[in-house]
């Protein structure tokens, strides 16, 4: 694999759309903190790095996509938060297309090794095959990471955490400059 120059940043959810709440916090302002971090770690190796939302705005999915696939980017990743019904569930995965690119699985695979080197005491959930609309309408490697479990209080308080979610960034980061 080359070395990766551009990425574009994905903090899902956003405006009208916070995606999972639980215990008054809402899973858009998670992917868009731990984003802006991802951003500024990626920056220091002089990769380019654009967020397909800077603020709590509401963009389609198809935005999201059409604002990836215009840019001559190397990687796609969309940040987000798992929740269940069941609040003691926990564990951080990372998602391809299910039927993604050799270069989106060493991605993800990457990715999550860093994230699990990181946090070792967290449950891996592992590298999923997925059909998610930013996975499947991208044109680039695309990679989907679920940081923990917002629906979990104990994974919830870990995320509203800011040396957290820095380290979290700097994991995402460490996994996408070793898997490009």
């Amino acid at each position: 694999m080359s070395k990766v120059n551009v990425v574009v940043i994905d903090p899902g959810h956003g405006g009208e759309d916070n995606g999972a709440s639980y215990g008054y916090e809402d899973e858009d302002d998670f992917a868009l903190s731990v984003s802006y971090l991802l951003r500024c770690e990626l920056e220091k190796e002089k990769i380019l790095a654009f967020l397909t939302r800077e603020r709590d705005v509401f963009i389609s999915l198809q935005d999201r996509c059409l604002f990836a696939n215009n840019l001559p980017a190397d990687l796609f990743v969309s940040i987000h938060c798992d929740a269940w019904h069941q609040e003691t569930v926990s564990g951080i995965s990372t998602h391809v297309y299910r039927e993604g690119s050799k270069a989106s699985f060493a991605f993800a695979k990457s990715i999550q090794n860093s994230l699990l080197s990181i946090f070792p005491n967290h449950l891996n959930r592992g590298v999923k095959k997925a059909g998610f609309y930013v996975l499947k309408n991208t044109s680039m490697p695309a990679v989907l990471v679920e940081m923990e479990f917002i629906s979990n209080p104990e994974t919830r308080k870990f995320l509203k955490e800011p040396e957290n979610q820095l380290a979290l960034a700097r994991a995402i980061k460490d996994g996408i400059v070793k898997g490009g």
